[in-house]
């Protein structure tokens, strides 16, 4: 045999492997083969979901494969999404699914958090460091949480609405939220002070905002394909653009000043062995640092040895976290719940005179406390308004990624599929479930109101507003607390209508606000 003979059957043999490889095995051969796939190249290649990806096209694409071709469909050669609840989320969120590097886009500092963690273990040892300053109990018996609500409420949010009420003036509503939401939740991290008074320093906010915006806008490159992207960088080729890492490193820089300001504050407070007040007390930095003396956990990228990267950085990347998220998704909720408001002039009554109840009084003026978180949980229209705007207005409405571990797993019925496989359900879909919420498009708050204790059984099971399992959405019990009292505060003083909602449609992605960024309301004393 000659060895040009020689050199063409070797290569028409690694042709034949290459087909077999990318072509047959993943479309005739593969596990997931019998997975009915959302497009004609989705078995054999990732091109098509990254377009999609890359396009802001996602959610509402995943959503229409889901409801042609059933509860589990095929979205690439190695990734499956999900849409049900038995075989699905309790197979996959409650079962040994570690995280893909997907969630390395959420680390901080270089250095890796509770919610980036992948692996299920050192995920849990982190949550244990926090997961009671974030128990419903704790939540709401907090003097410090209690005292900065107090504070917000009387003294930031509500004179605030009443100026712009009192000279007649619209006021746009998502820039405030966010300075709201951003004022409860550093409030409970770094304690209250002058230095984190989003609703009253306007300029701060619009800087922060600023940053904050610019940070999410190009997260495909780093959320997909984050080694082309990073190998790209290195000989100069910046799919990211700089000034995207100029507002990473402002933020980092923010949130680094306040976990020192709360070092210093309790310092000072064990110095002079002084009772500060209440709010002024940084729980949640103050839980993890305390934690993390008596049980170091080490964090995925923390480097060795001391100094104030040792220290510091792993609780900054923490708080960090627990900042934006709970900063965006609530503010995200509370614009959709506004403006959901806005429109239903009889449901802004009936919540009026539910809300009104309260004692002591939300009303302007009567600043002699707030009323128990308790009494606002057993306000039943209250919640199913809150319950409804997550719903239908899901501030993290995307995919939410976890991989096969490596033992072989049937997944909503089909074969064993092999480890690796990236597979994820998504709010928006499951909350679109026809059989489970009538008219699923509707606004409807009465639906958790008036529905026999079975289907509300049914709709709490395909809840998915805050995840589910052990990685469940830490701040869940925080978040709908600040939600309710923010709404019970408007409208016991309030009537609010819409002045100007153009964009109001919620963008495609992981976490969603408008897509127009803007929501203009009037505001009126009653």
């Amino acid at each position: 045999m000659t060895s040009s003979s020689l050199l063409g059957i070797t290569s028409l043999a690694v042709v034949v492997l290459l087909i077999y490889r990318f072509l047959v095995y993943p479309t005739c051969v593969s596990p997931l083969s019998k997975v009915p796939a959302a497009h004609l190249t989705a078995s054999w290649s990732p091109l098509w979901i990254l377009w999609i990806r890359y396009t802001r096209g996602e959610v509402q694409t995943i959503h229409e494969a889901h409801r042609k071709f059933g509860p589990l469909v095929r979205l690439g050669p190695n990734e499956v999404s999900i849409n049900c609840v038995d075989g699905g989320l309790r197979t996959v969120y409650a079962g040994a699914f570690d995280k893909p590097f997907f969630y390395d886009q959420f680390r901080n500092y270089g250095i890796s958090n509770m919610f980036s963690t992948k692996e299920s273990k050192p995920h849990a040892a982190r949550k244990r460091l926090l997961s009671h300053v974030y128990s419903k109990s704790c939540v709401q018996s907090s003097p410090e949480l209690y005292d900065a609500t107090r504070i917000i409420l009387h003294h930031r949010l509500l004179p605030s609405l009443d100026s712009f009420a009192t000279q007649g003036l619209s006021l746009e509503a998502l820039g405030l939220n966010y300075a709201v939401t951003m004022d409860f939740v550093s409030s409970y991290l770094f304690g209250l002070s002058s230095e984190n008074n989003f609703i009253q320093d306007v300029e701060m906010r619009k800087r922060f905002l600023s940053w904050h915006f610019k940070r999410s806008e190009h997260a495909f490159w780093d959320q997909e394909i984050p080694r082309v992207t990073q190998w790209l960088q290195r000989i100069g080729v910046h799919l990211v653009p700089r000034w995207v890492d100029a507002a990473n490193a402002n933020i980092q820089s923010y949130v680094l000043h306040l976990c020192r300001a709360a070092e210093q504050s309790i310092k000072a407070a064990s110095d002079h062995d002084d009772e500060k007040a209440h709010g002024t007390r940084p729980v949640v930095y103050s839980q993890l640092t305390d934690a993390l003396k008596r049980a170091p956990v080490k964090a995925e990228g923390q480097k060795g040895g001391g100094g104030a990267e040792a220290d510091e950085l792993p609780v900054a990347s923490e708080m960090l976290d627990h900042l934006i998220a709970g900063m965006d998704t609530s503010a995200i909720t509370l614009t959709y719940l506004l403006w959901e408001m806005s429109r239903h002039a009889e449901l802004q009554a009936s919540l009026r005179k539910e809300v009104c109840t309260l004692s002591p009084s939300l009303a302007i003026g009567n600043d002699s406390g707030v009323p128990s978180a308790r009494s606002l949980d057993a306000l039943p229209l209250l919640h199913a308004v809150v319950m409804e705007t997550l719903r239908l207005h899901c501030p993290i409405p995307g995919s939410q990624p976890r991989q096969t571990p490596s033992k072989p797993t049937s997944i909503v019925g089909s074969p064993p599929l092999p480890g690796g496989v990236r597979v994820s359900a998504q709010a928006y879909s499951l909350h679109r479930n026809e059989n489970v919420f009538s008219d699923p498009e509707a606004w409807v708050p009465q639906r958790w109101l008036d529905a026999p204790p079975q289907t509300k059984d049914e709709m709490a099971r395909w809840f998915w507003a805050f995840g589910s399992g052990g990685r469940m959405c830490v701040g869940r019990n925080f978040a709908m607390q600040e939600l309710k009292y923010v709404t019970a505060a408007v409208y016991t003083n309030f009537t609010t209508t819409v002045v100007d909602d153009t964009g109001i449609e919620q963008e495609d992605g992981y976490t969603a606000g408008p897509r127009g960024n803007q929501l203009t309301l009037k505001f009126t004393r009653v």
